[in-house]
């Protein structure tokens, strides 16, 4: 499948704090993220924590961390992965370089 014809969106998010394996407590936000490839469509949960040391004006800007979780799923995209293949996507998102 030719990544090129792949369309993404944004379908919900949701802000929360999840407990770590340490059991300790991480806000994060879980991301379903729409994706089509001709007929077919598939939805994905990514979840994301934002760096420590990430800017104040990025740890609310939603179009910025919205944009990184669909380019991390464009990279898997392009790397072969496809969405139907399981696997659990958590990210860490920090400054735009």
């Amino acid at each position: 499948m030719s990544n090129s014809q792949w369309l993404m969106r944004v379908e919900k998010s949701l802000s929360a704090s999840f407990i770590q394996p340490d059991g300790t407590s991480r806000p994060g936000i879980d991301w379903i993220i729409g994706l089509k490839h001709g007929e077919m469509t598939y939805r994905v949960m990514v979840r994301s924590y934002l760096t420590s040391d990430i800017q104040k004006k990025f740890q609310k800007d939603m179009t910025y961390q919205g944009q990184t979780v669909m380019g991390y799923l464009n990279d898997l995209l392009q790397q072969g992965w496809l969405p139907d293949q399981p696997r659990n996507h958590t990210i860490t998102i920090g400054n735009p370089r």
